[in-house]
């Protein structure tokens, strides 16, 4: 059994509103080799308030109210918030846990260490201020898997160089690469390859299932979205889901051991740099002596991922 904090900037619930997320948190609970200690949200697709309150909601739908969700930052660490979200009028507002969200990952890992995976599906703010709040968060983590960056290729977009994670808040990610913590990064290297068609959205949304029809509406509704500014769009990546697939299933991915650095200037801000060690020489033609930060995945096992998270909506 995998004991997890799984932290995240969810939208799903919000008309036009990406919806991955929604989907990793379905997934996490729906997985019986998945143990989902608590909830952490954070700023990113959307503001912290609204991730709170569309993750109490879920939840709520789900019928798995005994989840602890804690509210974290309102905002990267050094730059402003990118997007500010809304809550739909139907839904009910809930409290949250008091504790703050990097203050609670702190608590529970510390609690119990070497057993918890911090899986994080939003930008890394959370996580570097709970490796900043105390010193041996790091090393009582048994690992912590990332949804973000891309290693072996660029977003082709000048106003955001890197992944939209990374690129939110870049120095809370080199403060994660910097850490020590045994890091698996699943990036849109394999994230953009996993989709989600219409038409499989829109047997869902036709679903008896309350969660399935929920999810189906709202995948559908951010197909539309991503059609207005894309051409021929009919599909949407599910980048959360995998990383929480990564979890339990690692062998759908194939990783590499890399030296990853993330560039916090703002013309390149949010790259990630990637050295996977195997060259061993540098322009001026001294050795290099640098070790792996991080594990990368380079490749996925489409079918496979897809059969896991089809397989596992059907149980809720």
């Amino acid at each position: 059994m995998e004991r997890i904090i799984l932290d995240v900037d969810l939208a799903m619930g919000a008309p036009g509103s990406d919806i991955d997320d929604g989907f990793a948190l379905a997934l996490a609970l729906a997985d019986s080799d998945i143990q989902l200690d608590l909830v952490t949200t954070v700023n990113g697709n959307t503001d912290a308030g609204t991730a709170t309150a569309l993750t109490l909601e879920l939840l709520h739908r789900l019928e798995r109210t005994d989840i602890p969700v804690h509210r974290g930052a309102e905002r990267p660490l050094l730059r402003p918030q990118a997007r500010q979200g809304s809550v739909p009028d139907d839904v009910e507002i809930r409290s949250p846990q008091p504790q703050p969200a990097p203050a609670a990952m702190v608590e529970h890992v510390l609690a119990h260490p070497g057993e918890i995976t911090l899986v994080a599906v939003g930008p890394l703010t959370n996580v570097a201020l709970a490796l900043r709040l105390h010193r041996d968060f790091a090393g009582s983590l048994r690992r912590l898997v990332i949804m973000g960056g891309i290693f072996n290729g660029h977003t082709h977009s000048a106003s955001m160089p890197g992944e939209f994670n990374i690129w939110n808040d870049p120095e809370a990610a080199q403060i994660v690469l910097e850490s020590g913590v045994p890091t698996r990064w699943v990036g849109l290297d394999v994230t953009t390859q996993v989709q989600f068609t219409r038409s499989e959205a829109q047997t869902l949304a036709a679903d008896q299932r309350p969660f399935a029809a929920f999810a189906g509406e709202y995948t559908v509704a951010w197909i539309d979205h991503l059609a207005e500014s894309r051409t021929e769009t009919d599909s949407c990546a599910m980048h959360d889901p995998l990383a929480v697939a990564a979890v339990t299933h690692p062998e759908l991915l194939t990783w590499r051991d890399a030296y990853v650095q993330v560039e916090t200037t703002d013309r390149s801000r949010g790259a990630m740099i990637t050295d996977y060690l195997d060259v061993g020489w540098t322009p001026d033609g001294s050795t290099k002596s640098v070790s792996a930060n991080a594990e990368v995945a380079v490749a996925v096992d489409i079918d496979g991922f897809h059969d896991h998270l089809l397989d596992h909506l059907k149980l809720l």
